[in-house]
């Protein structure tokens, strides 16, 4: 083997030895999900500007809202705004007068992307222009997931299915029955979109495996009466039965395992663990504690279809 050269020598010491071997590490999902949505200037990323940020973050399993917040951004670059985007998202000087500057206004919602999976309808669009603010405010962009969650593609299989005609956030929040009291505020479509994906949700745990029974979960009073409303449950559920539906009836079992005097929060914890295994809430009794509010608060926060039954089973 030929001795190397004084030049060889010199040149291989001005390459860098080769980068240490990295241990691959599992990446752990997101444990929260931050819907984002923008009102901007026009449609492109490059020209145009945000007028207004509306974040929500919740937690990735159980969609509940953890924290969120609505700001509106001072546009620098007006004479580049589309006089139809100004009008969609009713800016005016007067509205805006105490808008934030964009580096504020980002220092404001990035604690609640950190960390979190960003979603919302057509998520790209915003994510886009949320990208190019924090670059020309040369700020750190949010460690977020590199997945995005956007409702509009989860929407597509009601467009396949001939349920949707256009997977617009009015189309799919009508399809859903929601409500768009202020549509093009920030917040209150960022807040829409995650409704959307609690409906979603729903659907799709409806798409259980061929033959597996429908769950209904059986809301009725308990504490103010416990052996005759157990035995009006019971009746409830043996029909349910009869009708093809598995019930799912806390009543029957959780008094001899929890004592609902001493432990009541826990009990009803545990009837909301079991109500959002199911498909829908029938309610009974003829009046709603506030043991079945909560249950059915929590039906509607999660999409679960609620239906009011008018008498007991005999």
């Amino acid at each position: 083997m030929e001795r190397a050269t004084e030049l060889e020598r010199a040149v291989l010491a001005l390459v860098p030895p080769p980068p240490a071997p990295v241990t691959p590490t599992k990446r752990v999902p997101a444990s929260a999900i931050t819907f984002v949505d923008l009102e901007t200037t026009g449609l492109e990323f490059r020209k145009h500007e945000i007028l207004e940020i509306g974040v929500i973050r919740a937690d990735a399993r159980t969609l509940e809202i953890v924290a969120q917040c609505e700001v509106r951004v001072c546009p620098e670059r007006l004479e580049n705004a589309s006089p139809e985007a100004l009008a969609i998202a009713g800016y005016s000087l007067a509205d805006w007068v105490e808008a934030s500057t964009l580096e504020v206004a980002l220092c404001r919602v990035a604690p609640l992307f950190e960390g979190a999976l960003v979603a919302g309808h057509n998520v790209g669009f915003d994510w886009a222009f949320l990208e190019e603010a924090f670059r020309r405010e040369e700020l750190p962009l949010p460690e977020v997931d590199y997945h995005r969650l956007d409702t509009a593609s989860l929407a597509w299989p009601l467009v396949a299915s001939g349920e949707l005609t256009s997977l617009s956030l009015n189309s799919v929040a009508a399809h859903f029955g929601l409500e768009r009291p202020s549509p093009h505020r920030a917040l209150a479509d960022a807040r829409c979109s995650l409704e959307v994906a609690r409906r979603l949700s729903h659907r799709m745990r409806q798409a259980s495996p061929v033959g597996r029974l429908k769950r209904v979960y059986v809301c009725h009073p308990f504490s103010d009466g416990p052996a005759a409303n157990i035995g009006r449950v019971h009746r409830i559920s043996r029909a349910l039965i009869a009708e093809g539906v598995l019930p799912i009836a806390p009543h029957l079992y959780l008094p001899q395992l929890v004592d609902e005097a001493t432990q009541r929060e826990r009990a009803l914890n545990l009837c909301v663990e079991l109500l959002g295994t199911c498909d829908e809430v029938r309610v009974f009794g003829g009046r709603i504690t506030s043991g079945m509010e909560r249950e059915l608060q929590y039906a509607a926060r999660h999409g679960i279809p609620v239906r009011f039954e008018g008498r007991t089973p005999a």
